[in-house]
């Protein structure tokens, strides 16, 4: 069995292009990715976003002979260990990383960044050694912050950080300087684990950062995302977002290639001897690679009884383990939480089963369900705790129900609606090729449906207290991370019991581990950075 590429973060650039399977809709978020417009991404968690984000800068790279494009990837995914009193500690964490990052680019095409009074505060002198010494003060200035968990009273120097301005500033006089037509910005790995006020202090800086030699892009998480009221998305932004419809002409074979791209010979064989078994995961994951992938990976030989339990052990463990998993680090949204599983799993699921079961003699099936617009805000708050762990999507908005009322479509994912049949493989294709948005159940403004939650306040907690919940974070054993049993059983085995002991050492001291190397010292450090901080901010 191959070991897939779960992550786009464990993919070297040179490997991008290759694994690459595209439809017509991720040609053009790539291009308009490329292009001098600032794009939104939304996606939901695995759905290709850092994916396509790397491809817009693989190809700017390529390209930068004739474009003259010089792309910059960012990631944020340390936010969460930022723990300090100082009240600007998140944007100045920003803007270190993004000059460290930005040094690092010029650095890497040899570029010679000459002395000015504008970019002074960025590249200090002109020799090559002063160049390097700067990326490394940046970057000092960022791992201080984000080792500031550890002592939130020991003070962090920014005196060499220029603000955005003098940023702007120097990078206009950097491009005209070295014939750059502008800076792409690639922000990923970012938004959806940021703190509300986090996320608004970064959708200010994204529109502060905008001119003629910057463009910025972002992606987002669907549900958990705050703009505040300083971004306009009609004016500040091109939102864009990332779909692969169930009911698309070619759906499986895009997925399958994706699954193709990264296997064997072996796996090669069994998906072309079991292509119907394959088919209904490929619906199961409903238009996720990383879903399908993992799916996959845990069902090689690809038999019916095998993707059978593959389907109810990944819906009724995995994901509504996530699920539930928010309630525990968030108190104050565990109400939302918990109504969250209930209505699916007791209404929703039960709903659409009866409904797909009604209209069989009539060639129909349904995945979808619609809830009025004016439902009450916690019933949307927790809907979009449920869109943020992909359990159901956000298909259209104003559609027109029962009584002309209009609401939201939401998409059940496939894999939660098969996990009720006793043999998915049994029913499922024949349920999909019936699939209509014109069947779903609907809530309307006073469902009695919505009584247990409608009244229910959200309590946010304070930094003291999201602190707390990090340093417990990083006491859990490594069992729960998106590892191999091999990589976790090698990692015990050299005294790394617990999330912190990953995260404080680097990738160097994992290196000298038999048989990881620096290929699996980066995965290992990259998984457990994302499953670990995705979750703590949301």
């Amino acid at each position: 069995m191959p070991e897939f590429f779960f992550r786009t973060e464990d993919i070297r650039s040179e490997n991008i292009q290759e694994l690459y399977v595209g439809s017509d809709i991720d040609r053009e978020i790539i291009d308009s990715l490329k292009s001098s417009q600032s794009v939104i991404l939304e996606g939901s968690r695995g759905t290709g976003k850092s994916f396509l984000l790397r491809m817009a800068e693989v190809e700017l790279d390529k390209d930068f002979t004739n474009a003259k494009i010089l792309p910059v990837n960012i990631s944020f995914v340390a936010s969460s260990l930022i723990h300090t009193s100082d009240p600007e500690q998140f944007k100045n964490w920003m803007l270190a990383l993004i000059c460290n990052r930005l040094i690092r680019a010029f650095r890497k095409k040899g570029f010679f960044l000459m002395q000015s009074q504008a970019t002074s505060l960025l590249c200090g002198n002109t020799t090559t050694d002063s160049i390097d010494n700067n990326e490394e003060r940046f970057q000092r200035i960022s791992k201080s912050y984000e080792e500031s968990y550890k002592n939130v009273n020991l003070p962090i120097s920014i005196v060499d950080l220029p603000d955005v301005i003098s940023l702007k500033d120097a990078v206009e006089e950097l491009c005209q300087e070295n014939n750059i037509s502008r800076i792409c910005l690639l922000f990923d790995e970012a938004i959806h684990i940021f703190r509300q006020e986090q996320q608004r202090q970064f959708f200010t800086l994204f529109r502060d950062l905008r001119s003629p030699y910057i463009n910025c892009n972002a992606a987002v998480y669907p549900g958990v995302t705050s703009y505040g009221n300083t971004f306009e998305m009609s004016h500040d932004a091109t939102y864009l977002r990332i779909e692969r419809d169930i009911l698309e002409e070619g759906y499986v074979n895009r997925m399958k290639g994706i699954v193709l791209k990264q296997a064997n010979e072996s796996l090669i064989t069994t998906l072309n001897q079991y292509g119907e078994n394959f088919s209904v995961l490929a619906y199961a994951a409903s238009g996720n690679p990383r879903m399908l992938l993992k799916t996959v990976d845990r069902c090689p030989r690809m038999r019916i009884n095998d993707v059978n339990q593959v389907i109810k052990d990944y819906y009724r463990t995995d994901i509504w383990t996530e699920h539930t998993g928010l309630g525990i680090k968030y108190s104050g949204h565990r109400s939302l939480v918990d109504w969250g599983r209930e209505f699916v799993e007791k209404d929703v699921l039960i709903a659409t089963r009866q409904k797909n079961e009604i209209r069989a003699d009539f060639q129909e099936s349904t995945c979808y369900f619609w809830v009025h617009r004016d439902a009450p805000e916690p019933v949307k708050e927790s809907l979009r705790m449920l869109e943020y762990t992909e359990i159901i999507r956000k298909h259209s908005e104003s559609v027109r129900a029962t009584n002309s009322h209009f609401g939201t479509r939401y998409e059940l994912k496939l894999v939660g609606v098969l996990s009720l049949e006793a043999t998915p493989t049994a029913i499922g294709l024949d349920l999909i090729k019936k699939l209509t948005i014109k069947r779903m159940t609907e809530y309307g403004m006073n469902s009695p449906r919505f009584s247990a939650i409608e009244n229910i306040k959200i309590e946010e907690q304070t930094d003291e207290e999201l602190r707390t919940i990090l340093l417990a974070q990083l006491d859990r054993s490594i069992d729960v991370l998106d590892l191999s049993q091999w990589q976790k059983n090698t990692l015990k085995q050299n005294g790394y019991n617990a999330i912190r002991s990953i995260l404080e050492s680097s990738e160097l001291d994992m290196q000298n581990i038999r048989y990881i190397g620096k290929v699996r010292s980066r995965q290992i450090r990259n998984a457990t950075l994302a499953e670990l901080l995705e979750y703590l901010s949301g």
